[in-house]
C-alpha cells in the first residue's frame, strides 16, 4: 500500500521537479521583466531578501513533509495489529509545543530581519552612496555650486496611462518644457533619488531589474532610489491597477555612461530643428497646429502651448511609442541582437525610421478621429486611448469633435514627428 502511495506521488512530482529546473535556467531568468536577474544594489537586496524566504519555505517544506512520512511509515496499520484503544485527547507534549512555538519565532525573526534592512535600506540614498553620486562627481556641465553638491534626482509623475520624468536640477522639468516621457535616461553605477507623486489616481513605480516598487499617491509624495550597475536598455512599468490601459502602462530606462548622460541632458534642452520649407514635413506641422495637437502637446522651438499630454521635442530619438507599448525598433534586429549580445534583453538596437513611423500611424489612427474601411472612427491601439477627446476638443463649440484623417494627412503628420530628434 504505502509502496503504491510513493509511486503515485511520484508520478506527480516528477514533472513537478523538470518543471521547476526548467524554471529556473539561466536563459529564463533574464526575460525582460524578470526580478531574479537583479542589475543594481537595490534590487540585489530584494533579491536577496526573497531568497531568504524560499530557501526557508523549502526547509519547512522538508521538516513538515519528513516528520508526515516518518508518521506514516512509523504507525501504518500492519496485518495482524489489533485495534488500539481510543486514547483521550490530553494536553500533549510540552516539549514539542515550546520547540514549536520556538522554530516558529525563529522563522519570523529570519525573514524580519533582512525584510526590514531591505525596507531601510532602499528608502533613500544610503551615505556610502551619496559621495560618488553628487552631481559634481561626475557630470561634465557647469552647474550651481548648491547643486552640484547634491544627487541626481528624477522627479516621476503618474498619469493615465504614461510616465513623465523630470531632471530639476539639469532644468528639464515640464514647466521649462522639457520634459521626458516615458523613457527615464540615468548613468551607470550612480545612485539617483527618485521621487513619486501622481496626478491622477494611485500608480505604482517598478523596474523589476533595478527597483521597485513604490506607489505614487494623488496629493502625497513617495520617494525611493535606484542604482543601475550595467549599461543597457530596461524595461518597467506600472504596478498598481490604473484604469482600462493599467496593462500597457509600461515605460523604459535607459542606463549610459556618465560622460553620455551628460550629452543626453544638453541634447534634451536644446529645440526642435527646423523643418524644411515645402517638404511633406511641413505640411505635416501645419495639421500638428490646424487639428489642435498643440493643444496638449509640446515641441520645443515650434509650439510651446501644450502641457497635458507627453513633450514631443525630441520624439523622434524614442524607442518606444505609446506609453512605451509599440516599439520603435526593427523587431527582427531586436531579437537576434539579444540572442547574441552579453547583454541580453539589456542590448538594443537604435530606432528603425519605418517601425516608428508604421507605430505613430497606428498611433495617430487609432485614436478615433481616423476612418476605417467602414468610415468609423478605427479601433485604439490600447484601451483609453484619450487623443479624440482632448486633442479633438472644439473649444468654440465647447462639444467634443471626431475629426477624421485621411491616409495622407497621417503620413505628412508623421513625417513631421519624424523630424523631431
Amino acid at each position: 500500500m504505502f509502496s503504491r502511495l510513493l509511486s503515485r506521488l511520484g508520478l506527480f512530482a516528477a514533472p513537478l521537479f523538470a518543471l521547476a529546473i526548467a524554471g529556473c535556467s539561466k536563459a529564463d531568468l533574464t526575460v525582460r521583466q524578470s526580478t531574479l536577474d537583479p542589475k543594481g544594489p537595490v534590487a540585489q537586496m530584494q533579491y536577496d531578501v526573497f531568497m531568504d524566504t524560499v530557501w526557508l519555505v523549502i526547509v519547512l517544506f522538508v521538516l513538515v513533509g519528513g516528520l508526515l512520512v516518518y508518521a506514516v511509515v512509523r504507525f501504518r496499520s500492519r496485518p495482524g495489529d489489533t485495534a488500539a484503544p481510543i486514547v483521550e485527547e490530553g494536553h500533549g507534549n510540552p516539549l514539542v509545543e515550546i520547540g514549536l512555538i520556538t522554530a516558529s519565532i525563529g522563522a519570523l525573526v529570519f525573514i524580519a530581519v533582512p525584510t526590514l534592512s531591505a525596507i531601510w535600506y532602499t528608502d533613500d540614498v544610503p551615505a556610502e552612496a551619496v559621495p560618488k553620486s553628487k552631481l559634481s562627481a561626475w557630470y561634465g556641465q557647469p552647474l550651481d555650486k548648491a547643486v552640484a553638491e547634491q544627487v541626481l534626482e528624477v522627479d516621476v509623475i503618474g498619469k493615465q496611462w504614461w510616465f513623465r520624468f523630470e531632471y530639476p536640477q539639469l532644468g528639464l522639468t515640464n514647466d521649462a518644457k522639457h520634459s521626458v516621457p516615458n523613457e527615464m535616461v540615468i548613468p551607470k553605477g550612480v545612485a539617483v533619488r527618485i521621487n513619486l507623486r501622481s496626478e491622477d489616481v494611485i500608480h505604482s513605480f517598478w523596474i523589476p531589474k533595478i527597483a521597485g516598487k513604490v506607489d505614487l499617491m494623488p496629493g502625497r509624495k513617495n520617494h525611493m532610489w535606484i542604482q543601475a550597475d550595467e549599461v543597457g536598455h530596461y524595461y518597467g512599468q506600472c504596478a498598481e491597477f490604473c484604469g482600462d490601459s493599467h496593462a500597457y502602462m509600461l515605460f523604459r530606462v535607459e542606463v549610459v555612461e556618465p560622460a553620455d548622460f551628460a550629452k543626453w541632458v544638453a541634447a534634451q534642452k536644446a529645440d526642435a530643428a527646423p523643418v524644411a520649407a515645402g517638404s511633406k514635413a511641413e505640411q505635416g506641422k501645419n495639421l500638428f497646429a490646424a487639428k489642435s495637437c498643440v493643444m496638449c502637446h509640446n515641441v520645443g522651438g515650434h509650439f510651446g502651448a501644450g502641457a497635458f499630454g507627453p513633450d514631443l521635442t525630441h520624439l523622434a530619438s524614442r524607442k518606444s511609442l505609446a506609453g512605451a507599448w509599440l516599439d520603435n525598433r526593427d523587431p527582427k534586429a531586436q531579437r537576434a541582437l539579444e540572442q547574441t549580445s552579453p547583454l541580453g534583453t539589456e542590448a538594443s538596437v537604435p530606432v528603425d525610421r519605418a517601425t516608428f513611423k508604421a507605430n505613430l500611424i497606428k498611433w495617430i489612427g487609432s485614436s478615433g478621429i481616423s476612418a476605417g474601411a467602414d468610415g468609423q472612427p478605427t479601433k485604439d491601439v490600447k484601451p483609453g486611448n484619450r487623443m479624440h477627446y482632448y486633442k479633438m476638443f472644439n473649444v468654440a463649440g465647447l462639444r467634443e469633435t471626431h475629426q477624421k484623417l485621411t491616409a495622407d494627412e497621417l503620413d505628412a503628420l508623421a513625417e513631421y514627428l519624424l523630424t523631431l530628434k
